[in-house]
């Protein structure tokens, strides 16, 4: 909030997070806090030299993870099950996750990935895309819970109360925290 209200670097209201690469490459932002998985993107329309830098950190440094899963739903017969096995198997190769990266700006999904020739070549032909691997070494779990899409609504919810004024930040807070409670309650 005192990106906007104090120190107006950013426009006040709510910016879409899909938005902001259009934005970016367009030149109305001068930086953006977005996935990996927007690089590829940003690499091939962005008119302009561009940098990626590690996420910022005021006691630890951190970055999230999360992304993709792969499920076989229990409900499906073996046949398919086996099928759907064969599947992610050759998608979680180390040369198929590798041009995956590439292709998308995700990260690979396993570290044999990184060792590839196409991976390597890749790093050194765009720099911007290895921060996301130097910055793994950071890597915490992702916060999950019962409820977990609940939960984020809540959050978000609140955070755009307190960003357009509707709420104080600490009573955004203070609201999410009661919501999220209630929610779980049951779980505790």
């Amino acid at each position: 909030i005192d990106l906007q209200k104090k120190d107006k670097v950013m426009a006040e209201g709510i910016i879409q997070w899909t938005d902001l690469p259009a934005q970016f490459l367009a030149g109305e932002v001068a930086m953006i806090y977005h996935t990996t998985g927007n690089l590829s993107n940003i690499a091939k329309n962005a008119k302009f030299n561009y940098g990626v830098a590690f996420l910022p950190g005021h006691k630890r440094k951190g970055a999230p993870t999360g992304g993709g899963n792969f499920y076989i739903s229990s409900g499906i017969s073996k046949e398919k099950q086996k099928a759907a096995w064969k599947f992610i198997k050759y998608l979680t190769t180390a040369e198929r996750a590798a041009q995956w990266s590439i292709d998308t700006g995700y990260v690979p999904t396993r570290k044999s990935a990184f060792e590839t020739e196409i991976m390597k070549k890749y790093y050194a032909e765009r720099p911007q895309a290895k921060v996301a691997y130097e910055q793994l070494k950071f890597a915490k779990p992702e916060l999950t819970t019962y409820n977990a899409a609940e939960i984020w609504r809540i959050l978000n919810d609140n955070i755009q109360s307190a960003i357009t004024g509707e709420k104080s930040a600490k009573d955004a807070l203070d609201n999410a925290q009661k919501e999220a409670t209630e929610v779980l309650k049951d779980f505790n």
